[in-house]
């Protein structure tokens, strides 16, 4: 043993007790800890598995004034460990104060966070930070953050504000104009408890902005406050939302309004010139059952808004037939749809030959969704008989057509056709066992159809 080698050699021939896992993690954490000592990450390490480490780690962020450092002590105030915790509360105590307002700010989706644990032991720290920033020193700062903010933040800063204002009307003006459409319904049902003087012209003004779902709460609400309802009434029938209608229709025999006489007076006036003007005319009309006269559904049909003319083809009777076949050439997907649902209806023997014919000067123009929504006006059999009519008749691209016939047996599982007759369901069958026979289609293909 005279040699440093052989002391060596000693030391790594002895056996090395079996740690405990006490040992194991407190060499683990002094193993980390030496680490964050030059790195300074000590919020990754606040949520470390091991409590020894989180502990340190919390200690140390205690020692730091930095929104991380808040964040990482609010999310360990939910610890596991009773000591993390309660060093976190102490390390939080700090920051409880109005100049500390933009750090709790910063931390507010920790704070609902454990607001939503709903924690006997984690209310005073709560109440606390309600506390703060409902000072007035931190009004403006909070009110400015809540402008930004969306989801949970909005609506728990509009409670938090809404609780302590002295004068509402500021804040309420500006939540009923929110970003936030579920805070937009918060400040609708406040208005509700406030005076009507006070109420009335905040929602009146958020009855003009944009967004059905919060209007109609705004008509619910406002409809009481008003000493004459009937103005307000008369233009909700006319409004262009569906919901607004519905609700102005329900509350209009409560105030002695006929809906179809305001749709009358309006009929006698100037054709609208807006998008919203049309739709609220052509959706009344379409509610009450009222066709209108030439001069409104030609216009209707004209205009240039796909939703004004979408509404007037769903306003036109079935025997319209010509105007639906025009829709079908409207560059707009929606008037084309509603055109394709008006067609469904009309018996066949009206549509077969302007289909048919539509389909053959127009099939390989027309968009692969315009196609096919077309050919499913066709009755089952009659989509096959077209397609062997194509085939038949166009030898040059015969294998298009055969691919076309192909795909169509194989969509089918069972075919229910009220339209084609038996006998052109036999000459068809027969057609289809002249094309197993020559090889054009299979045997397993023709099984599936007949």
């Amino acid at each position: 043993m005279s040699t440093p080698q052989d002391w060596l050699t000693r030391l790594q021939n002895r056996q090395v007790p079996v740690l405990s896992w006490s040992d194991h993690w407190r060499n683990e954490a002094l193993a980390l800890l030496a680490d964050a000592e030059s790195t300074g990450n000590w919020v990754e390490l606040s949520r470390y598995h091991n409590g020894f480490i989180r502990e340190v780690a919390v200690r140390e962020l205690c020692r730091q004034s930095s929104p991380e450092a808040l964040a990482a002590l609010t999310e360990r105030l939910n610890d596991w460990v009773p000591q993390v915790r309660d060093l976190a509360r102490a390390g939080l105590d700090p920051y409880l104060c109005s100049p500390q307002a933009t750090a709790l700010l910063y931390v507010l989706e920790p704070v609902m966070a454990l607001a939503a644990c709903q924690r006997v032991d984690h209310s005073p720290t709560l109440v606390a930070i309600r506390a703060v920033l409902q000072s007035p020193d931190a009004h403006d700062q909070v009110y400015a953050h809540f402008l930004t903010q969306q989801g949970k933040a909005a609506r728990y800063l509009f409670t938090l504000l809404l609780e302590k204002t002295c004068d509402p009307t500021v804040l309420l003006r500006a939540a009923l104009a929110h970003r936030e459409l579920t805070t937009r319904l918060q400040a609708v049902s406040a208005c509700k408890s406030l005076p009507a003087e006070i109420a009335r012209p905040l929602l009146l003004e958020a009855l003009s902005r944009p967004g059905a779902k919060v209007r109609v709460c705004v008509l619910h609400a406002l409809l009481p406050m008003l000493t004459d309802p009937k103005p307000v009434l008369r233009d909700a029938l006319l409004d262009a939302s569906a919901a607004i209608r519905n609700l102005a229709r329900w509350a209009a025999t409560r105030y002695g309004i006929d809906p179809n006489v305001v749709l009358n007076d309006r009929l006698t006036q100037a054709l609208p010139s807006a998008k919203h003007d049309w739709l609220g005319v052509l959706g009344l009309a379409a509610e009450l059952g009222t066709v209108l006269t030439a001069p409104w559904s030609t216009q209707a049909l004209e205009s240039d808004y796909a939703t004004v003319r979408q509404a007037a083809i769903h306003l036109l009777q079935d025997d319209s037939l010509g105007i639906f076949l025009a829709a079908l050439e409207d560059p707009s997907d929606r008037v084309f749809k509603a055109a394709i649902a008006k067609l469904n209806k009309q018996p066949w023997a009206s549509v077969n030959d302007p289909l048919s014919a539509k389909l053959d000067s127009d099939w390989h123009s027309l968009s692969a969704p315009h196609r096919n929504a077309i050919f499913e006006l066709f009755p089952r059999w009659q989509q096959i008989a077209y397609l062997l009519k194509r085939l038949d008749c166009e030898h040059v691209v015969q294998a298009y057509w055969l691919r076309h016939v192909h795909e169509w047996i194989d969509r089918q599982y069972l075919i229910v056709d009220p339209v084609t007759s038996r006998t052109d369901r036999s000459a068809l069958v027969n057609t289809l066992h002249a094309l197993a026979a020559s090889g054009l289609i299979t045997a397993g293909q023709l099984a599936r159809v007949t």
